[in-house]
């Protein structure tokens, strides 16, 4: 089980408020979606998100698992980026404004 992707994909069901509406967001299956989360509570032992016919809530070891999990891919992220040398070099576009006084001279 890839623990980055199990969390990013919890992330997103927390954020959808359901799995169906995570599976659309993330493209995937929804018994992939299902299954997934399935995984990663059986791995933690503990249940992540309280599930019925009407909605999904979160349990308190869910919320915390949430929080450290933002933290973690927002770290992650970071890393990626940092290594990659988007910080070291300059890319994109520039824009200059001034005034047309000042191109006349």
């Amino acid at each position: 089980m890839d623990r980055l992707e199990a969390m990013s994909l919890v992330l997103a069901v927390a954020e959808a408020g359901s799995l169906s509406a995570a599976a659309r967001l993330r493209k995937a299956p929804l018994a992939t979606v299902s299954r997934k989360v399935s995984e990663l509570e059986a791995h933690l032992q503990t249940k992540l998100f309280n599930r019925s016919s009407r909605a999904l809530e979160l349990t308190d070891a869910g919320r915390s698992y949430i929080a450290a999990s933002k933290r973690i891919l927002a770290d992650v992220a970071e890393a990626e980026r940092a290594a990659s040398g988007e910080y070291t070099t300059p890319r994109g576009d520039l824009t200059v404004s001034a005034p047309v006084a000042l191109g006349r001279l």
